[in-house]
């Protein structure tokens, strides 16, 4: 299984432990993912201010350059997925609109034909390898873990990118069941906005939301937050100490990508998953998962 690896602009920085452990967990399932040449931003959530086009003009040549490679695009972000996503179906509903766009990046040496998929790192997991698949790679189950899956909401809305539900998403649910982990009462949550878009115009609004999100997860008694996005990521675990002084509670919830949690499944150390880059600390988890025997 093939694709052209759209990584996104955050896992160079902030979500760093996010690419470290894609790319060893890809390893593992099987997943060839290269990398795309000279690939941009998708404009996250600030290009929309300077304009419909220039968002769609940003997706376009990264989704040319995929077409260039022959392979359909990955992602581990939600919010490229969501722009890529909805941008690669306009362009094979419109041709009208393909061509407008498509004079709008002609300088930079690629058109868009309209002819790849735009695929989330979580979506391919369960759909193209397949929970038995997964099941037969997993070497350390993880019995008596307890996760609550936040799946976050914008590779859920609108209904045509997707991936689930919107408003019972179980896609997480069924990676780490099948790994052996238990899924805590999450479902009030597991769908809800974090506020990441508007975390620097409306601080108190994103730490209110996210807020919600941990208090639920430690409510159902869980015992790390998992994550499929890096900006969700980045609230729910940067912004941790600030709730906590704002809200006077105390949280420590640990924030973990689901692509770490494959990994300690599939028996890779915490190091090879860039477990100590986390910010909330996974000493906790990553002790109790090493304790754990391996399958024989």
């Amino acid at each position: 299984m093939k694709y052209a690896y759209y990584p996104g602009c955050t896992i160079f920085g902030s979500g760093l432990e996010y690419q470290i452990s894609t790319l060893a967990a890809a390893k593992e399932l099987g997943l060839e993912l290269v990398d795309m040449p000279d690939w941009n931003c998708c404009g996250a959530s600030s290009s929309p201010s300077h304009g419909h086009d220039l968002t769609l003009a940003l997706q376009a040549r990264n989704i040319a350059i995929a077409e260039e490679m022959g392979l359909d695009i990955l992602t581990i972000c939600n919010e490229c997925y969501n722009n890529l996503a909805h941008a690669a179906i306009l362009f094979n509903e419109n041709q009208s609109k393909k061509d407008e766009i498509n004079s709008l990046i002609r300088d930079t040496g690629h058109q868009v034909k309209g002819t790849v998929k735009v695929r989330h790192l979580l979506d391919v997991v369960l759909h193209d390898i397949g929970p038995e698949a997964l099941e037969k790679l997993v070497r350390r189950r993880l019995t008596g873990l307890r996760l609550a899956p936040y799946h976050g909401c914008l590779a859920l809305r609108p209904p045509e990118i997707a991936i689930d539900s919107a408003e019972n998403p179980t896609s997480m649910n069924q990676v780490l069941e099948v790994l052996g982990a238990e899924v805590v009462p999450f479902d009030k949550f597991t769908a809800a906005c974090c506020g990441s878009s508007v975390l620097l115009t409306q601080e108190d609004v994103a730490l209110r939301l996210s807020y919600n999100i941990l208090k639920g997860a430690k409510d159902a008694g869980a015992d790390a937050v998992v994550t499929m996005c890096p900006l969700c990521h980045l609230n729910l675990d940067f912004k941790q100490k600030r709730m906590q002084k704002k809200f006077e509670t105390e949280l420590g919830v640990p924030i973990i990508y689901f692509t770490q949690i494959i990994g300690l499944a599939l028996g890779l150390s915490s190091k090879e998953l860039g477990l100590s880059k986390n910010l909330t600390s996974t000493k906790k988890v990553v002790k109790f998962v090493e304790s754990l025997p391996f399958s024989t």
